[in-house]
């Protein structure tokens, strides 16, 4: 048996290095220099091409080599293959600094200070306190509760939106489509750590930004594709929305000719919010090709019918 590496180059070798570590007998190779397909029986993916899965008759595991997931998924993808994901400490870490950073920077005007000071102009701006700001995280997963949670014990105001109730510390909970406006409607920002699905593909559009109060921010590190660009650049025109920090998008990296360059209320950020470490995420791709080996339940096995 064989595990495929089908990722980036430089992460490829990195994580090679690493997994060779703990499965010295085990031969590692990176895709497409594979010595025989028909061996492989665990791969270890980020953004493959879209029929990866069809080169190894024998694969049994794909394995995220992060959080996410949802760029393993073609439709047609075969039942029988066993998906999973990295729940990783520091990948929640990362993520809820970032969204913080994002909050603070908004709150306490730091773009107009920056603007301000290439004009030499000396304006002191009215800020928000951490007390006084209500924050409702779109999506509650592992990510998202974790970063709803740290939200509540900094003392932010958090509302919390879910497909299924959610009993989170601090998080007022909100579920369901006919609850979507009531968590969002009094925020000063929504920040969007939602898993990509059928169902929310597109949910950061004109009827959600509509549901907002006026001057709201929007933080998106879920997914470029949850997010309809032109229905942002309408709110952004009209001042529904008052800015926006984007870490994600449909096309990255983002073309230069894209409007979001010559937007000043967005914030362009090149898909940084977390990133998986490798060395802290290993233990967790090896412990599951061995259960696979042997047999046993996987490591954060996810859906193939919900996609999350």
């Amino acid at each position: 048996m064989s595990i495929a590496l089908i990722l980036n180059r430089a992460r490829a070798e990195e994580w090679k290095v690493e997994i060779n570590k703990y499965l010295p007998e085990i031969k590692v190779e990176i895709f497409p220099e594979i010595e025989n397909y028909d061996t492989v029986e665990f791969a270890l993916c980020w953004k493959p091409e879209i029929d990866y899965y069809t080169h190894f008759p024998n694969l049994k595991v794909i394995q995220s080599g992060g959080a996410g997931i949802d760029h393993l998924f073609p439709k047609d993808i075969p039942s029988h293959l066993h998906i999973c994901r990295i729940i990783d400490p520091m990948l929640k870490s990362d993520m809820f600094e970032h969204v913080l950073t994002c909050l603070m920077h908004s709150m306490k005007k730091f773009s107009a200070y920056i603007k301000g000071q290439e004009k030499k102009h000396w304006r002191p701006l009215l800020y928000k306190s951490i007390g006084e700001t209500k924050v409702t995280i779109l999506g509650l997963g592992e990510i998202g509760g974790y970063v709803a949670e740290r939200l509540a014990q900094l003392e932010f105001k958090v509302n919390g939106w879910s497909s299924s109730p959610k009993n989170l510390q601090g998080v007022s909970s909100f579920t369901g489509m006919d609850e979507l406006s009531a968590a969002v409607e009094d925020a000063d920002f929504v920040v969007n750590v939602l898993p990509l699905t059928d169902a929310t593909k597109g949910i950061l559009n004109h009827s959600l930004f509509n549901m907002c109060r006026e001057e709201a921010v929007l933080v998106n590190v879920g997914r470029g594709e949850h997010l309809v660009e032109n229905d942002l650049l309408d709110a952004i025109a009209e001042k529904q929305i008052a800015e926006a920090y984007l870490d994600v998008f449909h096309q990255e990296p983002l073309p230069q000719d894209h409007p979001f360059w010559d937007c000043p209320p967005i914030v362009i950020t090149p898909h940084v919010a977390s990133r998986t470490n490798i060395g802290s995420s290993v233990l967790q791709v090896v412990d599951n090709y061995r259960r696979m080996t042997d047999g046993r339940p996987l490591l954060n096995e996810v859906s193939l019918k919900k996609g999350y």
